[in-house]
């Protein structure tokens, strides 16, 4: 009897070993679902949903072979040290940096910055209107930069004001991708303080990625902690897959979708 029941033993844990490692062979390789927390991705997802990542597609970034490209819904890491991105485990407790759902709005190589709302890529307003025709975006400007004397003192982004001698670690990258300012820029920084809009040229490996929840706060994105470099990316959401139905004013309506990237990222 005895032996019986250590063959049941081992043939289940046999059989829950291989399921195990199937599922971590095929979470890591194949694909993996995640489930949208919250409202920063609204009016293209919503809190709740879940969307499908094919993971064989990071793999291929990471070996060269592929790039992420504009207007992607990325999964992603941020920087150590933003605000709001540490989150705590259920009943455990315990804090980790969650993963944000973004979209991706400028490459490497792109030149990129944000005036009163409207997104600009490479001089180009960008004509997000799969956000526009739901929401109307709140009037932001990124990055705000200002010059005394010729020298960089501020740089003011979404989530404060910081004096570039303290800026925190995740917006070193910032600095260092910002263009240098106009002539006239720093002629009129001799008798003062002048503030304005800069620009960022996104160096290789590095994205610019916002929320599609451009309201006021709706967002935490690189306007908070700036561009982000590849190795924060863990893939790109390319279907909701649940729920299934969702209920409507004229009823029950299908969810299933696929997120291409709309035509405003489009530039070549």
């Amino acid at each position: 009897m005895k032996a019986f029941w250590d063959y049941l033993f081992k043939e289940w844990f046999r059989q829950v070993g291989e399921a195990l490692l199937v599922a971590f062979l095929v979470t890591t390789f194949v694909f993996t679902t995640v489930g949208v927390v919250g409202q920063s991705m609204y009016p293209t997802l919503r809190n709740g949903e879940r969307v499908l990542v094919p993971k064989w597609e990071t793999w291929l970034v990471r070996l060269g072979l592929w790039e992420w490209k504009r207007g992607e819904i990325a999964i992603l890491k941020p920087p150590e040290g933003t605000p709001f991105s540490t989150a705590h485990f259920p009943v455990l407790g315990f804090s980790f940096r969650a993963f944000f759902i973004k979209r991706i709005v400028a490459v490497p190589g792109d030149e990129v910055y944000v005036d009163r709302g409207v997104v600009y890529v490479n001089g180009k307003p960008l004509a997000e209107t799969h956000i526009t025709d739901r929401i109307a975006p709140w009037p932001d400007s990124f990055p705000g930069v200002c010059y005394e004397g010729g020298r960089l003192t501020r740089i003011i982004t979404q989530q404060g004001d910081f004096p570039v001698d303290l800026l925190p670690a995740y917006l070193r990258p910032l600095r260092e991708m910002l263009l240098p300012p106009s002539q006239e820029t720093l002629a009129r920084s001799a008798l003062g303080e002048v503030c304005e809009v800069g620009r960022i040229k996104l160096k290789p490996g590095y994205y610019f990625v916002m929320g599609d929840n451009r309201t006021l706060g709706g967002s935490e994105d690189s306007r908070t902690f700036g561009p982000i470099s590849v190795e924060r990316i863990a893939g790109r959401a390319s279907f909701v897959w649940w729920p299934v139905f969702v209920r409507e004013e004229g009823g029950l309506r299908l969810n299933l979708r696929r997120l291409s990237p709309p035509e405003a990222y489009r530039l070549e």
